[in-house]
């Protein structure tokens, strides 16, 4: 995999996702089956990684590994319950690391999500980006070199109370938003993978989170596609607890929390590929 650091800056809005920790028949912890639409056999297959147990207030890192000879292409996290955050989600090596942050009064579980694919990627990230205490951040921006385009992406964190809000792909390019949910100032930067394999970005329908809910949002691939990766589009702020592949790969699933006191609106992303 090669690296790219870019410079970044732009400005957007914000979100957050999360989802159960039931495995999705198919592609958790093992070989990809049928799901409930049937994808062409290709380069991209999902599993779940351990699962870590973090207790009530506590955090945890949780990573979800490719066999030899693949690297990932995409990737999320899953939980077991409400109240536990991604506060970090990013390719580390040949895995994909998942920081969560447990904000709930029980404990939780959560694992990280990997995509893996034989192709190979380009590892952009950019300059890290301050975000104030309690504020939500402007969005990190990447562009793939040359002709290239996102397979997935995420972001890091200095500490374990960044959640993330919005990481989405749009052409050639990757966006990502964050929350500072701590006392104190926070950095954090967008991660791209990039591929010079085609690949494009399908939105889901918008649903609504009431407050202090949850809700699951989905975006399915074309027929004789597999999501390389996906992620969320927000047009409010609902806090990421998870986000993976759907079964079978046919597409990503986001699940968002709403912390607020009023109703927000979730799109999920899949990033899809019939390579």
């Amino acid at each position: 995999m090669k690296w790219i650091r870019m410079s970044v800056m732009a400005a957007v809005a914000a979100l957050a996702l999360a989802a159960g920790m039931t495995d999705a028949p198919g592609w958790a912890r093992g070989a990809p089956a049928s799901g409930p639409r049937v994808a062409a056999p290709m380069d991209h297959t999902g599993s779940q990684g351990p699962e870590v147990v973090i207790g009530a207030g506590g955090v945890g890192t949780a990573l979800a590994p490719c066999p030899a000879g693949r690297e990932p292409s995409g990737g999320g996290g899953i939980r077991s319950g409400k109240g536990l955050f991604m506060t970090g989600s990013s390719p580390r090596g040949n895995a994909w690391e998942v920081k969560f942050s447990n904000k709930s009064g029980a404990e939780r579980r959560g694992a990280a999500f990997v995509v893996c694919t034989a192709q190979s990627h380009t590892r952009v990230s950019g300059d890290f980006i301050t975000v104030s205490a309690h504020q939500q951040s402007v969005s990190s921006f990447l562009r793939c070199p040359g002709s290239q385009v996102p397979t997935g992406g995420g972001w890091e964190a200095t500490g374990f109370d960044v959640v993330g809000l919005r990481f989405t792909a749009s052409t050639q390019s990757y966006h990502a938003v964050v929350f500072n949910n701590s006392n104190a100032t926070q950095n954090f930067n967008a991660i791209a993978l990039c591929s010079a394999v085609a690949h494009e970005p399908r939105l889901g329908g918008q649903i609504t989170v009431q407050p202090g809910n949850e809700a699951i949002a989905t975006a399915n691939c074309d027929p004789g596609q597999v999501a390389s990766g996906g992620g969320s589009f927000p047009s409010g702020q609902a806090f990421i607890g998870a986000s993976r592949a759907l079964p079978g790969g046919t597409g990503w699933q986001i699940t968002a929390e709403n912390t607020t006191g009023t109703a927000q609106k979730v799109t999920a992303e899949a990033i899809c590929t019939s390579s």
